[in-house]
């Protein structure tokens, strides 16, 4: 029977000794009458199941007519008020189960305060004394689970005076013994909540990881917090990372449907725990000063909210509301809300895990479907295991006509066959690139550009993918440009050719004259002969542009490196160019190394460079400056042509580069040439190693830099 039961037990034993000790018949009746009572009254209690099936034994036992005591009352403390709230009583008059008292008052309280058994012999003299009889005594005992004080036992007389140490014993006994059962039965209520919890959870745990799609697993989660926590309702979010916001994601009786509402972090109950990353409750939502304005329609007593979280990163928040205002969260509630938001996490997580891999496949599946270029891919076996609509279209098989066979055989001829096998075998380490020919079902042949690399999946090659586009019309018109292009140069050369002829002698002639001219001193002729000769010379020079520039793209220009010293073609250079730079009123300024040392590149091809930027910078100028400035360090040597001209803009200075361009068409008509210069020089910079850039800014002349290796590419 336990502790108490034995202290019942050892009363009515008691009462059996002095049961043994009296000769009186009625004495002895009465005595073991109440021997029987107590018995009955410890069996009640140990049988009961519940808390209330304790209450009602405790005073029914007590009740009893051997027992004689005719007022009693079994108090418990709510612990949120401190109230006493009676759970079973009898013999009060107008008295009810759950009648409360306050804290204080009474003269049970002093039990509840002290601990200990109160005996008031006379109420009347207690001014704490609550009336509920006319007059008599009381006795108040406390009620302890673990040495806790939880509630009172209450035994009225109405016999001022009418208790003594007999009744103490039983009713300390009585007391002792229901607080040992509420003990037991609240053990075991724990006990057996805990395990509905356990299998809750387990249930929940197994309805989230059944389903991986993300909206079905909120509202599984959502559905299951509300079953567990015995909630009105509540909402899901997700933390959308990118945003730095919630995202409501599944809503259920809050007053609106809330999906799809975003809440900044700190904003309303879901946004603070998402800042602090610990839990809240609120038992007063309308009250509390956090609350977010998009709530504030809705109709809401208490809330609760939890992160949810994977270690200490965010995933999103779970929130549980209440409108019952006698329902106020406590402990217990967050306690389960702990125990379920990490598994939530851990859902959320796979399930966004599981759409991302699902979007990225569909993507990846549409970025294939889509394609103009044709795709297949392969299995270690070079067997053809998917191919989109636009390989199915380049070379005419059917996607069922096409899987499981070996590519290779498939789409190649006997005389492409070997070409394409080293391809696939290639691939199966590394991408391979380049353009082939190969077959249609029809046998139509069909020039293609290839791209095939190896599928490695976790550091395993399980296949490769191969790329096909057809390039049978870029390849035909690369061939006609090339034709044309031959074509073109050979007719520049022809034409260069037919027109030096003429041109050398008109300048030779022109020469002549002037000379014969000078000896017989016919000087109205001088200046005519001058202007011949010039206007036959600048079109020579165009001509010579337009074929170098013709064998450039022809690629049949060479650079033809040879060692020279740099300081010759600096003084070549210089001395070429002065009098172009004094017909404009210019000075020409030179900034080079003592001994610049020497290249090994074309000095003729370097030469012409600066010499063309040279002219063009005495061309732009007027009365100003034109600068040669010559750096060298251990592999490059630069060459900087600066001026004091007319300037360009950022747009002109972008077209400059290009063949027959100049900067605008003013500067054209006013300066004239042909827009070639710049363009050959770019060109022939290149095909020895380097480069040409330019800065400049309107009104504030420009920077040509020759950046050259030392040493030309071979």
């Amino acid at each position: 029977m336990g502790g108490a039961g034995q202290a019942i037990g050892l009363a009515a034993a008691k009462i059996y000794f002095r049961m043994s000790k009296t000769s009186n018949e009625a004495r002895f009746s009465h005595l073991a009458l109440r021997q029987a009572a107590l018995l009955r009254l410890s069996t009640g209690i140990a049988a009961a199941h519940d808390e209330a099936g304790i209450f009602n034994a405790v005073v029914r036992g007590l009740h009893d007519e051997a027992l004689g005591y005719k007022f009693l009352g079994l108090f418990l403390l709510d612990p949120a008020t401190g109230e006493r709230v009676l759970k079973a009583s009898v013999g009060w008059p107008g008295v009810h189960d759950g009648f409360r008292v306050a804290p204080g008052a009474g003269i049970s309280a002093r039990a509840i305060e002290d601990g200990k058994l109160n005996y008031t012999p006379d109420v009347r003299s207690d001014k704490n004394y609550i009336a509920s009889l006319a007059s008599g005594s009381e006795v108040d005992v406390p009620l302890k689970v673990n040495d806790a004080t939880v509630g009172v036992l209450v035994v009225e007389s109405s016999t001022p005076d009418a208790f003594g140490p007999e009744d103490f014993e039983i009713l300390t006994a009585a007391a002792d013994q229901a607080g040992i059962a509420l003990a037991r039965v609240r053990l075991l209520a724990e006990e057996r909540r805990r395990a509905d919890e356990h299998a809750a959870l387990l249930d929940s745990m197994a309805a989230l990881a059944g389903d991986l799609e993300l909206n079905r697993v909120l509202q599984v989660v959502l559905e299951r917090a509300v079953a567990l926590l015995g909630v009105t309702g509540g909402e899901v979010a997700i933390f959308d990372q990118p945003a730095g916001e919630l995202v409501v994601m599944a809503s259920a009786n809050i007053g609106k449907d809330s999906t799809g509402t975003r809440l900044r972090i700190g904003e309303g109950a879901m946004g603070h725990v998402a800042r602090t990353l610990e839990p809240i409750i609120i038992p007063s939502y309308h009250e509390w000063l956090g609350q977010s304005a998009k709530y504030g329609d809705i109709r809401v007593h208490s809330v609760m909210a939890a992160p949810l979280l994977i270690g200490r990163r965010l995933v999103g928040a779970i929130a549980t509301i209440h409108s019952d205002p006698n329902r106020v969260f406590g402990p217990e509630d967050l306690r389960l809300l702990n125990l379920f938001a990490p598994q939530v996490a851990v859902a959320i997580e796979n399930a966004r895990l599981f759409t991302d891999v699902q979007r990225q496949q569909a993507y990846f599946a549409s970025l294939v479907r889509e394609s103009p270029v044709a795709i297949v891919t392969l299995d270690q076996n070079a067997r053809i295991t998917m191919c989109n609509p636009a390989f199915e279209s380049l070379f005419g098989y059917t996607a069922a006509e096409a899987l499981g066979r070996d590519l290779d055989p498939l789409i190649t001829t006997e005389a492409t066959r070997k070409e394409a096998v080293a391809y696939t075998q290639a691939a199966t380490d590394r991408a391979i690139h380049g353009t082939g020919r190969r077959v249609r079902k029809d046998r139509t042949l069909v020039d293609v550009e290839i791209l095939a690399v190896p599928v490695v999946v976790r550091d395993e090659r399980v296949g490769l993918m191969a790329l096909y586009h057809d390039i049978t019309e870029l390849t035909k018109a690369r061939h006609d440009a090339e034709t044309a292009n031959r074509a073109k140069t050979q007719f520049l050369a022809s034409m260069s050719h037919e027109l030096r002829t003429p041109l050398n002698a008109i300048i030779g002639y022109s020469e002549l004259l002037r000379e014969e001219a000078e000896e017989r001193e016919v000087e109205g002729f001088a200046v005519d002969l001058d202007r011949i000769r010039g206007a036959g010379r600048h079109l020579l020079m165009m001509i010579n542009d337009v074929l170098d520039l013709s064998k450039i793209e022809a690629g049949k220009v060479e650079v033809q490196p040879a060692p020279f010293p740099v300081q010759r073609v600096i003084d070549e250079v210089t001395a070429t160019v002065e009098p172009l730079v004094k017909r404009n009123s210019n000075r020409l300024a030179v900034s080079c190394p003592a001994d610049p040392g020497t290249m090994h590149s074309d000095e003729i091809r370097i030469r012409q460079v600066l010499f063309n930027l040279l002219s063009n910078a005495s061309k732009f100028t007027e009365q100003g400056t034109i600068t040669l400035d010559v750096a060298r360090d251990t592999d490059w040597i630069s060459f900087a042509v600066s001026d004091t001209g007319i300037g360009m803009t950022p747009e002109q200075a972008g077209r400059l580069f290009e063949a027959f361009v100049q900067a605008d068409a003013s500067i054209a008509a006013r300066f004239g040439g042909t827009g070639l210069g710049l363009a050959i020089s770019r060109r022939l910079c290149r095909l020895m190693g380097g480069d040409i850039e330019v800065a400049s800014a309107p009104d504030k002349g420009s920077t040509f830099t020759v950046r050259l290796p030392v040493t030309a590419p071979a």
